[in-house]
């Protein structure tokens, strides 16, 4: 069995996230509300002393990839006024779309490297699409400071599925009839389909990808109506849904209620094959480490700040923090992962 070593990834869900892409870009200062199914790791309050002293730009550009009103916009404008506190900084949120936010990272990378830009985005853009080799910029050109959630990925079939009850009977079926499970996706080389095809080719299994470019909803769809047996996509967009059901845990193991009780690969005896979604901070390289670790000081005291945290539990934003040390290698693990399922595309 190929092992491969993957840490715990994360939120957030996302993967409709992944295939958010076009429009304008649009400058704002303004917080909001939005929901992530991972458990928040702080439970303290916290102020900007807590952070290494550092002098930050009183203003900070933070891109975000993907459009005003998307899932990654919405966190970060949730996340800003408190993050502001701890900061002592003004954040201006930049949506770039456009390309799965590959538009708008390519153009981050290529700002000035002195504390006064950072990037708030999901893996497509900062990791699966440059470890394909699509981008001008690189993995390592990325900087990653500190992860604010993290969703694991499922298998789901129809709730009324009867040929597939459970995990094994998936895995069988897959085992006995090479190239004939198929499982639907947001687009090949997204998260959601290297979720699923990293264990497959980790396995030396064979099934069948079928992506879709309208995203999540696509595949709900070609789901409920019988046109493909299965879909892979994250907790956040599970939760709530009585007629998927979710049958291979595909990341790290939930605690969320509904959902703890669906194995995880290592649980069914294949380890080394988490495939979550994150959300998080990164800077560019080139970036004085001090920014790095004071920046990710004032969002580990942000998210232990009880007055974010009564905000958080009221609006449903579960958080799931990983510093800087952890949450770069969980990147670099994430694209290694991906690498043999991209190349297989090429």
């Amino acid at each position: 069995m190929k092992k491969l070593v993957s840490s715990v990834l994360s939120l957030a869900m996302l993967l409709s996230l992944a295939a958010c892409s076009g429009g304008d870009h649009s400058s704002t200062s303004a917080g909001g509300s939005t929901s992530s199914n991972t458990e928040s790791s702080a439970n303290t309050s916290g102020d900007s002393s807590t952070a290494p002293q550092v002098e930050f730009p009183e203003i900070i550009t933070v891109t975000v990839p993907f459009n005003a009103g998307s899932n990654t916009d919405i966190q970060m404008r949730f996340i800003q006024p408190y993050l502001e506190k701890h900061l002592g900084a003004t954040l201006v949120v930049n949506n770039a779309g456009g390309a799965s936010g590959v538009i708008g990272t390519t153009a981050f990378v290529s700002q000035a490297a002195d504390g006064s830009n950072i990037l708030f985005s999901l893996p497509t853009p900062t990791v699966y699409r440059p470890a394909s080799g699509e981008t001008t910029y690189t993995v390592d050109d990325l900087i990653p400071v500190s992860r604010i959630t993290a969703d694991p990925f499922y298998l789901a079939v129809s709730g009324e599925n009867d040929k597939f009850p459970d995990a094994q009977s998936v895995l069988t079926y897959i085992q006995e009839n090479p190239g004939q499970f198929t499982y639907a996706n947001a687009g090949n080389g997204g998260i959601a389909h290297v979720a699923f095809a990293s264990f497959l080719s980790g396995e030396g299994l064979d099934a069948l990808s079928v992506p879709f470019t309208g995203g999540t909803s696509d595949c709900y769809t070609a789901v409920m109506g019988g046109h493909v047996m299965s879909y892979a996509v994250s907790e956040s967009e599970l939760t709530g849904r009585s007629d998927i059901r979710p049958v291979i845990n595909l990341g790290s193991k939930s605690s969320t209620p509904g959902f703890e009780d669906v194995p995880t690969l290592g649980e069914l005896g294949y380890e080394g094959y988490e495939t979550n979604a994150f959300a998080g901070f990164y800077y560019m390289k080139g970036v004085d480490q001090t920014y790095v670790d004071a920046f990710d000081a004032a969002v580990k005291a942000t998210l232990e700040d009880e007055e974010f945290q009564a905000a958080a539990a009221e609006s449903n934003f579960m958080h799931r923090y990983a510093d800087h040390e952890e949450f770069s290698q969980q990147v670099h693990n994430a694209a290694e992962l991906a690498v043999p399922v991209l190349e297989s595309l090429q």
